[in-house]
């Protein structure tokens, strides 16, 4: 495997219309980063900011790729630097780890033979508002918004000032929900997470427009420290990526031991 660290050329960022285009465009910018493999190749990455990375002047994109086979170095679009990514690791090994990842829950669908699948963030937010608006004997019935509405006209909320006490529990369950996504996904992964070290930050949408009016997917970051469980099945992970979203920058696990 290689870890290769892929920058917009200069000239091409700075001055033309292409850098423009490719602003906040994941499935653009994948399609570019295919022409630096074979036809067919997989391989995850993840978009950083050169400024934060290595303290540029500009904020420019910088993307971290894994890969199969090296990508070619001849783009005139691209700068490249590559090396090998061979992890040597064993049970008990602690890491700290980076992660953007797309946390998503299969839920069954009435009349549907399939799951769909949701947001875990706004699924759990979903699911506390209904139970709590049927604990006080109010309706389920309606959208997000609708069961907020609802739950800040009962006294439970009115004495204690209502929205920031309805945000704050929200909140609360966005958290735990997005970090109980990962951690119970380690068992399988070959991974323990160290629960008091687990961030999870950056909660956003990400717009897909040259796919639709309506397309995008949501992004959350996750860092922390872990410990490897079972070294063969980790490394695999490693290698395909945790989570859905992959064409889309998410699924890239950044490591490194401490």
């Amino acid at each position: 495997m290689y870890l290769s660290k892929i920058a917009l050329n200069p000239s091409i960022a700075q001055k033309s219309q292409l850098g423009l285009i490719l602003k906040d465009r994941s499935y653009g910018m994948h399609r570019l980063l295919w022409d630096l493999f074979e036809q067919g190749e997989r391989f995850l990455f993840r978009e950083e900011s050169q400024r934060e990375q290595l303290s540029a002047p500009r904020n420019l994109p910088l993307y971290y790729v894994l890969s199969k086979s090296e990508p070619k170095h001849d783009s005139l679009i691209f700068t490249i630097e590559s090396k090998q990514f061979q992890p040597c690791l064993s049970d008990g090994d602690q890491l700290a780890f980076r992660l953007r990842a797309n946390p998503t829950v299969s839920k069954p669908l009435e009349g549907k033979k399939n799951s769909v699948r949701h947001d875990v963030v706004m699924n759990a937010q979903s699911e506390w508002l209904k139970k709590a608006n049927e604990s006080r004997g109010l309706s389920i019935d309606g959208k997000k918004g609708e069961l907020k509405k609802r739950l800040l006209t009962h006294q439970d909320f009115v004495d204690t000032k209502g929205m920031k006490y309805l945000d704050e529990a929200l909140k609360n369950e966005m958290d735990n929900a997005a970090k109980h996504w990962l951690s119970s996904r380690g068992e399988n992964m070959g991974f323990v997470l160290s629960g008091k070290s687990l961030q999870a930050s950056s909660y956003r949408w990400n717009a897909l427009p040259e796919k639709g009016r309506h397309a995008g997917f949501s992004s959350m970051d996750y860092e922390g420290i872990l410990t490897v469980s079972d070294p063969d099945r980790f490394i695999e992970q490693l290698y395909t990526g945790f989570g859905p979203a992959k064409a889309f920058g998410c699924g890239l696990m950044l490591i490194r031991r401490v």
